[in-house]
């Protein structure tokens, strides 16, 4: 750790320091090696900004579009493929053509959709609903990234503009800016979800879904147009709201990460279910506009 610069913390009570965070919530803070007085490193991180009000997507979104053709490899099968609905991901003629918003964007996300037969192509954050629609995609995934949801007025708007235009498939940040799409509203939480082993349960199937989690803003599942939106599913430590998917056109969301490990192959149903949506808008006679 000391020749790759890596800065650590030890000998201190970590049951009580999440004990206190869970009392006044996530606080600001600085580590520190330098030897500066306690009382100065308090001043800094009362300085430092709430991530409330930040807009960060645009600070981390890719320069310019280009293409990902990487799939996963997998180190064993897992028994629960069939069950989940992994058999379903099998290879077809045709591979349906994504577009997959980078708001701070994890490779394995895109390794997955590679995995369920999608051509991927990656885009900037400020990408607009227009020339999305230009390229013609087949599909638009949303993805995760940092910061505020509510500040990221140009995404909100162009999800708006492609609603019912185009399936959209949205994770954690990509959730959030579907919920203020849809008119809802996003709030912060206490001390936020992070980490592994987070129980959710999917109310469509009974099942509960071991998930792995990093966001600190949440949809308010009440702010939502109950006639256009379902709530799928629930965080079972907080019963906040972990997933919709909308009623009448192809969207769907969800708060966790199903491209991550816990469980470890729980949620990859989600994808397989993008890729039937997207296949049914394919189809002649759907609803497609």
């Amino acid at each position: 750790m000391n020749r790759h610069k890596i800065p650590v913390i030890w000998d201190i009570d970590t049951r009580a320091l999440v004990r206190h965070i869970r009392n006044v919530g996530a606080p600001r803070g600085i580590v520190s090696t330098d030897g500066t007085p306690a009382d100065q490193l308090v001043f800094e991180a009362k300085q430092l900004p709430s991530m409330a009000g930040q807009e960060l997507a645009g600070r981390v979104t890719c320069p310019k579009p280009y293409g990902w053709g990487k799939g996963s490899v997998e180190v064993a099968i897992s028994p629960w493929s069939e069950q989940m609905g992994e058999s379903d991901a099998k290879p077809e003629s045709s591979k349906h053509r994504v577009l997959a918003f980078d708001y701070g964007i994890k490779q394995n996300i895109l390794r997955l959709l590679v995995d369920h037969n999608c051509d991927v192509w990656v885009v900037p954050a400020q990408t607009s609903a227009q020339e999305v629609l230009d390229l013609k995609p087949d599909g638009v995934f949303l993805s995760n990234g940092p910061g505020d949801p509510e500040p990221i007025g140009y995404a909100i708007e162009t999800i708006r503009k492609l609603i019912g235009q185009v399936p959209i498939f949205g994770i954690c940040l990509g959730h959030q800016l579907c919920g203020l799409a849809l008119g809802g509203k996003t709030f912060k939480l206490k001390f936020g979800h992070h980490g592994s082993n987070h129980p959710v349960k999917n109310l469509l199937t009974e099942r509960v879904e071991i998930t792995a989690q990093n966001h600190g803003f949440c949809v308010d599942p009440d702010s939502l147009p109950s006639r256009d939106v379902e709530i799928t599913h629930i965080n079972l430590n907080d019963h906040t709201n972990e997933g919709m998917r909308h009623k009448k056109v192809p969207l769907l969301s969800v708060q966790y990460h199903p491209e991550a490990s816990p469980g470890p192959h729980d949620s990859h149903y989600l994808f397989t279910q993008f890729a039937d949506m997207m296949q049914e808008w394919r189809q002649p006679g759907s609803s497609r506009r």
